[in-house]
């Protein structure tokens, strides 16, 4: 039998935590059980169509599909990904004029950040977690005009791809994080993303009143490949 993959494994976490046997994400998804079996058991690799049905099935946003895929399905690559950002990618990220981060995704590890995404959020750079800064640092609830839908989306996104990181991480995130007084109701709430009208972050200028709306807009390196994601915040006119 071949081994699981990323992506089996991530949709039998998902129909596990949705409450779902087999047999009922079978009717949902209009598949024979067996395909369910053979997809949770990695011997069987889903076809685009199969996969719209079970990430429908399975109530996965659409912005988080295209991140399941590329976490979760074994990338053709001409050697290992790099650990670390290198000289030239961290060239790249400082020549930026607006406030950006590489970001490991879906740990939310941050790798390198410009000097413009420190000053907006100071303690938040290099070696640091995004969601243990944003419940522990409090900073964060001065920086984020909206700081519990901000936090909302982030353990929503946590919650929603945590299973294709490894567990160990997960946990010690989630342990981490579990000593802010904040962390067990939002993580009860488990409010979706499209329960909340937000176009733009409300940030606060540190140490001022002055509220900024930006734009969040995150890109996957495609030349050369990467294994992190580019956060960018886009001032809007």
């Amino acid at each position: 039998m071949a081994e699981s993959s990323a992506l089996s494994v991530y949709l039998r976490e998902r129909r596990m935590a949705a409450g779902l046997a087999r047999t009922e994400l079978a009717v949902r998804a209009q598949m024979a059980p067996l395909l369910i079996t053979q997809i949770e058991a990695g011997t069987l690799v889903p076809n685009p169509p199969m996969l719209q049905r079970l990430f429908d099935s399975l109530d996965v946003p659409q912005w988080y599909r295209k991140h399941i895929l590329v976490l979760g399905l074994p990338a053709v690559e001409s050697g290992p990904p790099p650990t670390t950002p290198s000289a030239e990618d961290l060239a790249d990220l400082a020549s930026l004029t607006h406030p950006a981060c590489f970001q490991r995704f879906p740990t939310m590890d941050v790798l390198a950040a410009n000097a413009d995404y420190q000053r907006l959020f100071p303690g938040l750079g290099a070696g640091v977690n995004m969601l243990q800064w944003m419940f522990l640092n409090q900073t964060a609830k001065e920086v984020f005009v909206d700081w519990t839908t901000e936090a909302q989306l982030l353990v929503h996104a946590f919650r929603m791809l945590s299973p294709l990181a490894p567990t160990q991480r997960i946990s010690a995130i989630a342990e981490a994080c579990g000593r802010s007084p904040d962390w067990d109701e939002i993580w009860a709430s488990d409010v979706r993303p499209q329960d909340i009208a937000r176009r733009h972050l409300r940030l606060r200028e540190p140490g001022t009143p002055t509220e900024r709306r930006m734009l969040l807009r995150v890109y996957d390196p495609a030349f050369p490949t990467r294994p992190w994601w580019l956060y960018r915040l886009i001032p809007t006119r």
